[in-house]
């Protein structure tokens, strides 16, 4: 039974557990703000609402799902046209995988990115370098957007009330580069006094490329946002509505299955705490239950090898009644026994070769090993051994295993 210490602890542990598990529970959840950009997800910066905008604002059927991918794609849809759009934190396509999408692209089809971070290779192609908005004078790092399309342009620019990061594309070609938005660092007023440019075009073939460094404006909490989704649905206004979208499930950084079944319990407030409970418990059982019935284990003696005292209880009995003859019987039979045991080796015929292999496996001189047996034969044809004979087989023998010995 457990003493009247062990109760109170239990008691304790059980109390603080209780009251962590309410105050775990009692609190607001956390905001997520993980860049998913998973059209399944809807927290701050999942798409679920710019993909769904996507999907009532375009033909029925016009936005398909891509999840492979893009090289494995087009490889084998290399006939459908259309715009192939990227949303998420960074897109960096391989080298083949580029070349795929840029071939796809000259047949008069669109590229559309938007990352923060676009892969070297594609800013190369197209003869372009990006940088970082730095706020000097404040730590706050808010953007402001727009575009510079007339038409599409409003009196105020759209505010993001998050400190991001905020690349531009600092160089461009300017030959073939068209410029669509631009973007600048809040500050303490909506007016963008020095534009940098975060949106762009240019052609490729028969195709163009449109290249976006603010991603956060497809996010949830963007488009939930005031008025800002007009801003993205201006953004949609360079794609042609009458081609098909093939959406990039692809490359997003939200997670697309649970690997495992402890990252599910993980991600859920109130499985987490029930599973470290679980653990919890199942510790205190070891320690206290294993504490009240663990015993000692007994030592039990191993049963003793009583051949060898049987051996020279009957071996004296014979000397002490000089039976000399049958000591000489039984030590023959017990020699054999150890050559056919320990040497490993035949005692049924004793020619020339097995007294050879007797020699080279114990060590032995040949001429000696023959000299033994000979002498067992001299004894077993005698009818009365002596004292002394009988000492100098043992003697004999003695030598005989020794000598394997070593």
């Amino acid at each position: 039974m457990l003493n009247k210490k062990s109760k109170i602890f239990i008691i304790i542990i059980i109390a603080v557990i209780g009251l962590l598990t309410f105050l775990e529970a009692s609190e607001p959840e956390p905001i997520n703000w993980f860049p998913s950009y998973a059209k399944t997800d809807k927290i701050p910066l999942g798409t679920f609402v710019s993909y769904n905008m996507m999907k009532e604002t375009f033909d029925e059927g016009k936005l398909k799902d891509v999840n492979q991918p893009p090289y494995e794609f087009l490889l084998d849809n290399d006939t459908i046209n259309g715009t192939y759009f990227f949303v998420n934190g960074s897109i960096g396509f391989d080298d083949s995988e580029l070349d795929r999408i840029l071939n796809w692209v000259e047949k008069g089809n669109t590229l559309f990115v938007s990352a923060k971070s676009i892969g070297s290779n594609l800013l190369d192609t197209l003869l372009i370098d990006t940088d970082n908005l730095i706020s000097l004078d404040d730590i706050s790092t808010q953007p402001i957007v727009e575009l510079t399309n007339k038409s599409l342009k409003t009196e105020t620019p759209y505010h993001y009330d998050r400190d991001v990061q905020n690349p531009y594309f600092s160089e461009v070609d300017t030959m073939n580069t068209t410029v669509l938005g631009v973007t600048q660092l809040y500050n303490d007023t909506l007016q963008i006094k020095d534009p940098r440019l975060n949106y762009i075009k240019q052609s490729f073939g028969d195709g163009e490329i449109l290249l976006h460094s603010f991603p956060e404006a497809f996010g949830n909490y963007f488009m939930l946002t005031d008025d800002n989704y007009k801003y993205t649905q201006n953004l949609l206004s360079y794609i042609d509505p009458t081609q098909q979208i093939l959406w990039d499930n692809h490359y997003k950084s939200g997670k697309k299955f649970y690997s495992s079944p402890l990252f599910f319990l993980l991600q859920n407030r109130y499985l987490k705490w029930a599973y470290y409970i679980l653990i919890l418990g199942v510790l205190l059982f070891v320690i206290f239950e294993g504490k009240r019935k663990q015993r000692s284990i007994p030592i039990i003696e191993p049963l003793k090898n009583q051949t060898l005292a049987f051996t020279r209880t009957i071996s004296a009995m014979y000397y002490e009644k000089e039976k000399h003859k049958e000591i000489v019987e039984k030590q023959n039979l017990l020699f054999l026994d150890y050559v056919h045991h320990d040497l490993r080796i035949p005692t049924n015929t004793l020619d020339e070769k097995t007294l050879l292999d007797i020699s080279a496996r114990s060590n032995n001189d040949l001429e000696d090993t023959k000299k033994l047996f000979r002498y067992f034969e001299e004894l077993n044809r005698k009818r009365i051994i002596t004292k002394e004979e009988l000492i100098r087989l043992y003697d004999m023998i003695n030598e005989f295993k020794n000598k394997s010995q070593q």
